[in-house]
């Protein structure tokens, strides 16, 4: 009898040859402008030449102020979208899915990558971190945009879905944590307003590309080392308020600090 994992398998209008998935995992393999490099297409190919049944590609900056690493692909100019339609070519002939992880980094990332002081939904550092500033509401306007056209950048190079990263300290994890979001207008205080930046992503992204087009989200199960931090109950409520906004599936985690001593200190 073939093994499950070899068996087709269906997500939402998303049809995969079998149900090994690929999950994100930063390579550092694009150019330090953020563009797909010749290394970048010979790694994913060989993983489609290896079976996967979907591949999902490393987070991918969406903004040209919220990058989190050096050599991170970018997908905030369409100037990224020849370089993103070979990387699908490659993956596609394989008869492999391919989608891409969609990020902010909010208070992660480093005024040396950006040039800019970072912002959060609250004036908090992350251990270790730059310290960033309050986001404003036309800031946040911008951020949902900036992740709707990504997405359709995405659609453009032939990738099959999109993944909103949600998770890992973020920025939209750190509007979800109430350990980062001490706001009190309609982004802070409950659990529907902290997970609001999420919810408007996920539908912004899904009324741009059509809803054919996979729109899915990773998010945290629970939030370690961090006192006051999300909770499995908040996030099965955070889970269902995702899929009623149209998330074709989620992609389930977990994060912390790399020093939770240090995180006790916020």
């Amino acid at each position: 009898m073939p093994s499950l994992l070899c068996q087709p398998f269906k997500v939402g209008p998303l049809e995969l040859k079998n149900r090994i998935v690929m999950p994100p995992m930063a390579t550092r393999y694009a150019t330090a402008g953020g563009f797909v490099s010749e290394r970048t297409v010979n790694y994913y190919e060989a993983r489609a030449r290896g079976g996967a049944g979907l591949i999902i590609v490393e987070a991918t900056y969406v903004h040209e102020k919220g990058p989190l690493l050096p050599n991170e692909l970018g997908l905030s100019d369409d100037k990224f979208i020849p370089g993103m339609k070979k990387l699908t070519d490659a993956v596609h002939q394989y008869g492999a899915k391919i989608a891409v992880q969609l990020v902010h980094g909010g208070r992660m990332t480093a005024i040396s990558l950006s040039g800019v002081q970072p912002v959060a939904p609250s004036a908090i550092a992350a251990p270790g971190c730059d310290a960033p500033r309050e986001i404003t509401l036309p800031e946040i306007k911008e951020v949902v945009e900036a992740f709707a056209a990504a997405a359709l950048r995405a659609k453009k190079a032939w990738f099959d879905g999109v993944e909103i990263h949600a998770a890992h300290g973020y920025l939209i994890d750190q509007f979800i944590s109430p350990a980062s979001n001490r706001r009190t207008d309609a982004y802070g205080g409950s659990l529907e307003n902290r997970a609001r930046l999420l919810i408007e992503v996920i539908k912004a992204c899904r009324d741009i590309t059509g809803l054919t087009f996979p729109v899915w989200c990773r998010i945290n199960g629970r939030e370690y080392g961090v006192p006051g931090g999300e909770t499995p109950d908040d996030m099965k409520k955070v889970a269902a308020l995702a899929e009623e906004a149209g998330a074709a599936m989620l992609h389930v985690t977990a994060s912390g600090p790399a020093n939770p001593a240090a995180a006790t200190a916020n």
